[in-house]
């Protein structure tokens, strides 16, 4: 599989597109796809390496005439305007007659764009965030969180685009899901370690600000302080940095899942970073600097994932230095912003968008004596267990004797999915009286990856051809499991409170 990106860095925000659009590029690189990104050059600096060392190819655009714009926000992000580079993009793909997917994660392309490429594509993607203009796409990904949810484009994309919304499809690395587990069970006690983290190009220098604000408070704990690529105002920061006895610098470090799992709290600003913070339940101070950021800062803080101290140019000394001093000092605080922020996102959001790009089919087998390791490690897996209505440790001689009398079961049909050769879970389904009792676990190791929904959809059609009688699907699931209530509604189950129901498609529709 072919897939090409079109992102660039900004002068606002940095390289923030760059590096989630490298995120899914590595997710997919993972599944065999080779990853192709066309940028201008300007701004992305040391982003080459982080492109190219990951395996992927990276060819720079040239630049055009300065163009009067496009009528976007953003236009002035894109100077010599959307026709052209269009033309840019396709000469630079003439030698591959078509891709599977474009990418787009760009404010100032929009329709227009998007409809100049379509010759260069199979299909194509949007990025977005801001819901302000019109897009040409088959798939559209808004990883942020927003009051109306994927509303916010039902008069900005055609009626049968796929939308992706919300941050359980943010698109983060490896170590974050890595991290996760361990960071939490961190999150309480002393706070001994700040993480300052402002990103891109920190215009308004808010992290020497922080620093400056430390300092005055008397912090002597440790003080990770992270700068962006573009950050211009080095000189300065190393001689404020000489008041904070504990503070390190780290310059645009390739670590920063690392940093964010040891530290207790976080002060930066809303964005991609958002969403890292939020999967290790890293309690944060936030602060806007540009418009599109206002927004999400709003939504994360009614939720309880931040604390929000508005705009950067309307924070006042003593207000942020009183808010530094409560969540140092509060423990109770910081607990509660870390529960908020960790039920926000798990970390595998990139998983899931390359998991849908990639398109895998899920297969079904019927289960054969000998998988009986395989469904034992499975379903014996803490991790399987928790969700469990019997969440028992199993024994192995007495899981096996299960098995053996399921297959001997004619009312009882047990499967195994997969996507390609990989065995990925089970589902089992006991038929009564015109109705099957559906259960689904999966490898413990493809949670969270988005392949709980397909598999369920792919055993309604497999009981449409192979059990004609069964007219009704029953689920039944712990409230509290809200992954498998999710997973059950995207397969087209409903019901209330914990019991789902799906009527079985007839066998043409399947």
């Amino acid at each position: 599989m072919q897939v090409v990106f079109r992102t660039d860095a900004n002068p606002t925000i940095g390289t923030g597109h760059l590096m989630r659009c490298r995120v899914l590029a590595d997710a997919l690189a993972r599944r065999g796809a080779r990853c192709l990104f066309l940028c201008r050059s300007e701004g992305i600096g040391q982003t080459v390496e982080r492109i190219t060392g990951g395996g992927h190819e990276l060819r720079l655009l040239p630049e055009g005439q300065p163009h009067p714009g496009d009528g976007l926000a953003h236009s002035h992000w894109l100077p010599h305007g959307q026709a052209r580079d269009a033309e840019f993009c396709r000469q630079a793909l003439a030698d591959i007659p078509r891709c599977d997917w474009l990418v787009v994660d760009h404010y100032a392309l929009d329709h227009r764009w998007q409809q100049a490429m379509r010759v260069a594509t199979g299909k194509l993607m949007v990025i977005d965030d801001l819901a302000d203009r019109r897009h040409a796409c088959d798939l559209l990904l808004d990883q942020n969180l927003h009051d109306a949810g994927a509303a916010r484009y039902d008069s900005l994309l055609a009626a049968d685009a796929v939308r992706l919304c919300g941050p359980r499809y943010a698109l983060l690395g490896e170590g974050f899901a890595a991290h996760r587990p361990a960071a939490l069970a961190r999150r309480r006690g002393a706070c001994e370690r700040v993480l300052i983290l402002f990103g891109g190009a920190d215009v308004a220098d808010l992290t020497g600000r922080t620093v400056d604000a430390l300092a005055t408070l008397a912090y002597a704990g440790r003080a990770d302080v992270v700068t962006g690529p573009l950050y211009a105002a080095h000189d300065a920061l190393r001689q404020r940095l000489a008041r904070l006895p504990g503070a390190q610098l780290h310059r645009a470090p390739n670590n920063i899942a690392d940093l964010m799992a040891v530290a207790d709290l976080a002060v930066g600003s809303p964005g991609v970073t958002s969403w890292e913070r939020c999967a290790l339940g890293l309690p944060t101070i936030a602060i806007a600097v540009a418009d599109n950021q206002e927004g999400m800062a709003e939504s994360l803080a009614r939720a309880g994932a931040h604390l929000y101290l508005g705009r950067a140019e309307q924070l006042s000394e003593t207000a942020f230095q009183a808010a530094l001093r409560l969540a140092i000092e509060a423990d109770p605080v910081r607990r509660a912003l870390s529960s908020g922020a960790a039920a926000m996102t798990d970390g595998r959001g990139a998983e899931r968008v390359a998991h849908r790009l990639a398109g895998a089919e899920i297969g079904l087998r019927p289960a054969r004596r000998e998988d009986a390791g395989l469904l034992y490690a499975w379903r014996n897996d803490p991790r399987v267990r928790s969700q469990s209505f019997d969440p028992r440790p199993l024994e192995r001689a007495e899981h096996e004797a299960w098995l053996d009398k399921s297959l001997a079961n004619p009312g009882r049909k047990l499967l195994i999915g997969l996507s390609g050769t990989l065995s990925i879970g089970c589902l089992r389904f006991d038929i009564d009286d015109g109705e099957a009792l559906v259960s689904i676990y999966l490898d413990p190791d493809r949670i969270g990856q988005g392949y709980a929904a397909p598999l369920l959809q792919a055993g309604s059609a497999w009981i449409a051809a192979h059990c004609p009688a069964v007219r009704t699907l029953r689920a039944e699931v712990r409230p509290d499991n809200a992954a498998s209530l999710a997973a059950f509604a995207a397969a087209g189950y409903a019901g209330d409170r914990f019991v789902f129901r799906k009527a079985v498609p007839l066998p043409e529709d399947s």
